[in-house]
């Protein structure tokens, strides 16, 4: 995945980095938020953990870094999309509460402040369970259903931009956290026209980029429904479709469906039917993709309720063969 400086030269910025953020631990920004600890820093700005004021509400601070906000133009779409991502309210989205400029210029996000590690370090390198996978990816489908319903494409899904926290009552509860906040990675961002770093690395995220953003074609919200495809084969085996370098892993999303579970991981035991449904989230070929996260979540209910149905929902078209799919145990009933 390109680091601070590859994103730094892939916008046209060159080697000019960053001017070092002001020390903002114990200040207030944005007459309101009082910082008071580092949680982390990413190609995308530096978090920290606040409070607000008068609410005595702890909240995430995003600081932007300085080389994603130099265009006017990006800035403006950036603040109308963020505004739209405020407005997002669902329990499976981490909700944006403000954004704003400070006197120092620093452009600024406020978000809710997760209560759970990320579904990278949930997962680590190992499979999950049919039970706890189909769990979680209902969650992520609920909660992009309602965000591309409103508009919104997330742009950058992974599973270290899914929070998992734990409720009162003992259940995960997945959070998408960084919808408004992609779109200040270049539109032409792919690696078509020579769209590289110097290092050969591409924006994005290619293991989870959809072949028509890498190839720099024109995207809909489907490049969403891809990413949760290679998230859902990764929580089902433990390991990503392809391996290599990220214009080796960019290119085989081009142009290669992903091999077998049962090849890329033979000790790792999966529903076949869950298998299917991953491919078909992550088809290359967009009349092949589902259409919309409700249409998947449909699909992903139908495994547990009507194995049958859900096989020729997912192309099984042959009966014969659904027949033998569905003779398999199935995944715990939720």
């Amino acid at each position: 995945m390109a680091g601070d400086d590859a994103t730094r030269t892939k916008i046209g910025v060159g080697d000019v980095k960053d001017k070092p953020l002001p020390e903002l631990v114990g200040k207030t920004v944005l007459e309101r938020y009082r910082v008071e600890a580092v949680l982390g820093k990413g190609a995308m700005g530096t978090v920290y953990r606040g409070s607000h004021h008068r609410l005595a509400r702890s909240v995430a601070i995003k600081v932007l870094h300085e080389h994603l906000v130099h265009d006017t133009t990006m800035l403006a779409r950036f603040q109308r999309e963020a505004q739209v991502a405020a407005r997002l309210q669902h329990p499976n989205l981490i909700s944006v509460l403000d954004v704003g400029e400070t006197e120092d210029g620093l452009h600024i996000m406020v978000l809710e402040l997760a209560k759970g590690p990320s579904l990278a370090d949930v997962m680590g390198k190992k499979a999950l369970t049919s039970e706890r996978t189909v769990h979680l990816v209902r969650q992520l489908l609920a909660g992009l259903d309602h965000a591309h319903g409103e508009g919104l494409i997330h742009r950058d899904l992974k599973p270290a931009n899914v929070m998992v926290e734990t409720s009162d009552s003992g259940e995960e509860v997945a959070r998408i956290v960084d919808f408004g906040i992609a779109v200040l990675r270049d539109p032409d961002e792919s690696i078509a026209g020579g769209k590289l770093t110097s290092t050969g690395q591409i924006l994005g995220t290619p293991l989870y980029m959809a072949p028509e953003q890498a190839k720099g074609d024109a995207f809909d919200h489907r490049v969403d429904l891809f990413a949760l495809g290679v998230i859902v084969y990764e929580m089902l085996s433990g390991k990503w479709p392809f391996e290599g370098s990220a214009i080796e892993i960019a290119i085989a999303n081009i142009g290669q469906d992903p091999p077998p579970i049962a090849q890329r991981a033979p000790g790792v035991t999966v529903d076949p039917l869950l298998e299917r449904f991953a491919r078909k989230l992550m088809a290359r070929r967009l009349t092949h993709r589902f259409g919309t996260a409700h249409e998947a979540l449909q699909v992903l209910d139908l495994i547990a309720e009507d194995r049958i149905e859900a096989a020729l929902a997912l192309g099984i078209m042959n009966v014969k063969r659904a027949l033998d799919v569905v003779s398999l145990p199935p995944p715990p009933k939720l």
